[in-house]
Parts: C-alpha cells; sequence; structure tokens
C-alpha cells in the first residue's frame, strides 16, 4: 500500500497547564498533538510534515520528542529567533479552561506551504488564531487538489491584554468555500457560524446548524462534544457517535487534535467517515487519561488494538 502524505500547517506553544485540581504540566503543544499522533497512528502509512515556527529556545525538545519519529520530516520547520509561544491553560472543569498567551510567532505565509501542495491533505489547525491567512487559504486551494482540513480551534479566538475570549467569525462563508473538511467543538461552531444560542445549544440545534454548512457544499462536518461523543455531518446527513469510553479524566489539552488526526489517518486508508469518527473517537477518548505531550506516547499501542474492534 502506498504511503499517505499529510502537511500539518499551524503553530508550536509551551503549554503550561493548571488542571482543575491545581496540578502543573509544563510541555510543548499546539500541532505537535496532530504530528505526533499522526505518527503514532498511521505508522508506516502516513509520511507527516509539520509547516511551522519553532522558538530557538524549544528547537532541542521538539527535535528530541521527534527523533524516534522516521514518518515525520522537519522540512517545512523554520527556526524562530524570537522564541516560542507561551499558552497558560487553567482548567475550572475537565473541558473549560481560561487561556492567557503570549505570542511571538509570524503568520505562516504561503512560501511556507508551497512545498506540500501536492500532500494528500493539508491539515490546517487554528492555534494562535492568526496562523493563517483567508488570503492564503485561498491560494492554496487554487493551487492545490489535496484534501483541506480546517480544525477551527483558535480561529474564534481574540486576545486582549494576553487574556483570550471567544469572537464571531465575520467571514466564516468565505472560509468554508475553500476548504472539504472542518472540525470544531459546539462552543467554536456556535462562534464561527455566528449563532445566538442564549443556552448551551439541544441536540436539534446543533444537528440544524451541522446541516446548514453541509448545504455549503463541505464533504464532512466533525463535531466535538466532550466526553459525550462527536456528530458526523456526511452526504447531507448527520449522525452522532457516543464515546463509550469512559476513565478518569486527567487532561483534555490536545484531545481534539488527536481526535483529527485519528480520523484522517483512518480515513485515507478506508475511504470510510463512520469507522473513521469510532475510531477516532475512541482514541481520543483514551488519550484523556496523561497529562501534555505525553498522552502521544501510547497512541500507536492502542490504536493498533482498536483497529481489530471497529466495524461499520
Amino acid at each position: 500500500m502506498n504511503t499517505f502524505k499529510i502537511a500539518i500547517i499551524g503553530t508550536i506553544n509551551l503549554d503550561i497547564i493548571i488542571s482543575k485540581k491545581g496540578e502543573q504540566t509544563e510541555s510543548l503543544g499546539g500541532i505537535l498533538y496532530n504530528v505526533l499522533s499522526l505518527s503514532k497512528v498511521g505508522k508506516d502509512l502516513i509520511e507527516v510534515f509539520p509547516v511551522t515556527y519553532i522558538g530557538f529556545d524549544s528547537k532541542q525538545e521538539f527535535l528530541n520528542l521527534i527523533k524516534q519519529h522516521p514518518n515525520i520530516s522537519t522540512n517545512g520547520v523554520v527556526e524562530n529567533k524570537k522564541g516560542t509561544n507561551i499558552n497558560f491553560l487553567e482548567y475550572s472543569t475537565d473541558n473549560e479552561r481560561m487561556e492567557t498567551t503570549d505570542f511571538v510567532t509570524d503568520e505562516i505565509d504561503y512560501s511556507m506551504i508551497k512545498p506540500f501542495l501536492s500532500s494528500d491533505v493539508l491539515l490546517f489547525n487554528f492555534i494562535s488564531g492568526y496562523d493563517v491567512s483567508l488570503k492564503t487559504i485561498k491560494k492554496v486551494r487554487k493551487n492545490s487538489n489535496s484534501i483541506i482540513f480546517l480544525d477551527v480551534h483558535s480561529l474564534v479566538l481574540k486576545t486582549n491584554k494576553k487574556r483570550r475570549s471567544f469572537c464571531k467569525v465575520k467571514n466564516w462563508q468565505e472560509w468554508i468555500k475553500n476548504i472539504n473538511i472542518i472540525q470544531m467543538n459546539i462552543k467554536e461552531l456556535q462562534y464561527f457560524t455566528n449563532r445566538t444560542w442564549v443556552k448551551k445549544p439541544d441536540d436539534g440545534e446543533v444537528k440544524e446548524t451541522i446541516q446548514m454548512l453541509l448545504n455549503k457544499r463541505l464533504n464532512i462536518v466533525l463535531i466535538t462534544s466532550g466526553e459525550k461523543g462527536v456528530y458526523l455531518g456526511y452526504r447531507n446527513k448527520v449522525y452522532f457517535f457516543e464515546q463509550k469510553y469512559r476513565s478518569v479524566v486527567k487532561d483534555t489539552t490536545g484531545c481534539g487534535d488527536i481526535f483529527s488526526s485519528s480520523f484522517l489517518a483512518k480515513y485515507l486508508i478506508s475511504n470510510d467517515p463512520f469507522i473513521s469518527c469510532k475510531y477516532a473517537n475512541l482514541v481520543a477518548g483514551m488519550s484523556t487519561k496523561e497529562a501534555g505531550i505525553k498522552k502521544c506516547a501510547n497512541l500507536g499501542v492502542r490504536s493498533q488494538h482498536l483497529t481489530l474492534k471497529i466495524q461499520r
């Protein structure tokens, strides 16, 4: 079987994570969750190309993390002389957190992405919120036949005096004209699509919004819902996959990234979004048992075990 190439475009942070119990974990994060989890889950079938900056102060730690992964290329990684973005994440519950940031890296421009336009997938994951401009996305779409996957994430976050808060995306319809697959959680869905829900939306409201996105000609819509599971919008229908993996949650940082990586790896191999969704749901659920980037360490063993169990 041929290998698949996935380029991951976004920012790497130094995360300082404070759990709801007050426990502190410090580790590199951002798209590194995608990079390492894709390497682990994809094994010999996936080649991973991060397109990003790495601060001079974190470069050696980054290289140490990926040196045991021969399917990860550093050809798209540019050293940043200013240093590494710092992101404080303080959790009040398993899924709710306050973020305070100090971003020093530049926007990723078209010239950095251009060498990877022939990849099977271009995964854009918004970590800082300004990772890539809409203008760049449009240029990429014009010049590439790749599957373009957008993880909305921090595209709906703005920074005011280093404190991050949610904001609406005024030109969201322009973004989705240029992509094939979109992923976000329910709160991100609200702000991305400019919904005006007064309280937490019910199942019907979420499905209605997903249907609206499908009507905009998106191929696949993935809406994660924490410990409850994930919604899949596909071929004009909306499905829900319950999270069946239960464990004590230590840290949910990066779980959405692990979900997207697991989904893509399985989808490229199977071309079946249903199997891919079930698989990614369980892999992401398992990853909550560890804090920080360490949660990627055992994904290869766990995901291989799951492959034998999951059927459509």
